[in-house]
């Protein structure tokens, strides 16, 4: 294997690296905690949530029926139409997280477990307009996830609970119907960037099999995150690309916002990343990025003001109590300035490992002119944008807890993109060492929170 991957000019050395370093930060985090000082820091940097698996047999049966499902895929992918391809997209989730071993652990659990999720509050709304006017005054009384989200998170549970009779795999579903969306809208953020039908075919399958997405897409509030990041991304790339005034992308951008900031209050991303676009475009003395954004936050902001006059709900207090409430001592650099540092270097080293090491080595590889990664300008631009205000919320100490690889899937996204020039011999080497990682932490673990 090792003497294949130095023949296809694989940057082996960069994977080994990226290992090495995983390792002696890992070890020495640990010592730091046990003997030294707190860093904030879980017992497995970066891992901020990590169980081990059940290792249940049917579960170990389904994670080679994933292998086996994801290596045929690969195999006739050319001849595959794109119905074909998000149909084993949906099997490639599903196979992956029933490597838990059952439905109750792969569909059920990240719901109820330990009694601490959105679930548990939603349970206890009788009257929604009565629940959301009272939200705030409330707050302390929720669990953590709760307080720390808006309010139409967990109404959201509420919803399907009540079209499902209090099913929780029926919710569980429906929230799984939401995230697969993600996989088309994947296809036409590609599309809008001029990728390839073969090529766009092998990344959606790509997609479906990164760690964070394989693990983290089945019945997560993230997913449906990550679904409306990527409606918005549809509509603002039509704009980017085209520098032209669209209502079809202004429609796609605008419901993509609203709806992720209903769900997160990450989703001030997305303003960030529209202001650093902007920028860039106005550079290049191109202004329809900078009206589009205009308009998308005027309209959003008008949008959660009506909220406001017919719920009585605030986001904006919301969101200074759900700070306040997860950050009570301000800023964290200024209080803990030795766990600002450590849990800063948590979030970045756990989205990239959930990357997978091959993408790691690939993307801090020199030798990335010789993959044509970074060929495209207009990717560059914009997925360095992505990058570049993802990095901005970190500096401000958002996601003091960690779980970056579920909280920031959005992100994934960005990353992909940059792979539209990759040669096809590298973007199949790079497909299957990640099928084989998430194989492996599919196997091994279970990262549910």
């Amino acid at each position: 294997m090792m003497k294949y991957l130095e023949k296809t000019d694989f940057p082996l050395k960069v994977f080994s690296i990226a290992i090495f370093i995983w390792i002696l930060l890992a070890v020495s985090i640990f010592l730091l905690n046990k003997y030294v000082v707190f860093t904030g820091n879980n017992l497995l940097f970066p891992f901020s949530v990590i169980y081990p698996s059940s290792f249940l047999i049917i579960g170990s049966l389904f994670c080679l029926l994933f292998l086996g499902t994801a290596c045929l895929a690969y195999c006739y992918h050319q001849k595959l139409s794109f119905f074909v391809v998000f149909l084993i997209c949906i099997l490639l989730i599903v196979f992956g997280n029933m490597g838990q071993g059952n439905i109750d652990i792969a569909f059920l659990q990240p719901f109820y477990y330990k009694g601490r999720q959105y679930y548990t509050d939603a349970v206890n709304i009788t009257d929604w307009k009565l629940w959301i006017l009272n939200f705030n005054s409330n707050l302390e009384s929720f669990q953590l996830h709760t307080k720390t989200h808006p309010p139409y998170t967990t109404l959201l549970h509420y919803v399907f609970l009540e079209i499902f009779n209090g099913s929780i795999l029926g919710m569980s579903l429906g929230f799984l119907t939401i995230s697969l969306l993600s996989f088309p809208l994947m296809n036409i953020v590609m599309k809008n960037f001029n990728i390839d039908i073969t090529k766009r075919k092998l990344l959606l399958l790509l997609f479906a099999v990164i760690p964070s997405v394989n693990i983290y897409l089945l019945v997560s509030i993230d997913a449906v995150i990550l679904t409306s990041t990527l409606l918005f991304l549809c509509g603002i790339s039509k704009i980017y690309l085209s520098n032209k005034l669209s209502f079809l992308g202004i429609l796609m951008a605008l419901a993509g916002i609203i709806m992720t900031n209903m769900l997160t209050f990450s989703g001030l991303f997305l303003f960030a990343f529209l202001g650093f676009l902007s920028l860039v475009t106005l550079y290049k003395k191109k202004f329809s990025v900078i009206i589009a954004s205009a308009i998308c936050f005027i309209l959003t902001v008008g949008f959660f003001y009506l909220s406001f006059e017919y719920t009585g709900s605030n986001h904006l207090t919301t969101f200074f109590e759900a700070s306040r409430s997860e950050n009570p001592n301000g800023f964290m650099l200024l209080h803990s300035p030795i766990i600002y540092f450590f849990t800063r270097l948590e979030d970045m080293g756990e989205i990239l490992i959930f990357l997978s090491f091959a993408y790691i080595a690939y993307f801090f590889s020199f030798k990335n002119k010789n993959f044509n990664l970074f060929t495209d300008k207009q990717i560059n631009a914009f997925c360095f944008a992505g990058i570049g205000a993802l990095g901005l919320m970190f500096l401000t100490g958002a996601y003091g807890t960690g779980e970056t690889a579920r909280a920031c899937l959005y992100i994934v996204p960005f990353f992909v993109l940059f792979l539209k020039d990759l040669k096809y011999e590298s973007l199949s080497i790079l497909y299957v060492l990640c099928l084989l990682q998430t194989f492996a932490m599919q196997l091994i673990g279970n990262y549910y929170w």
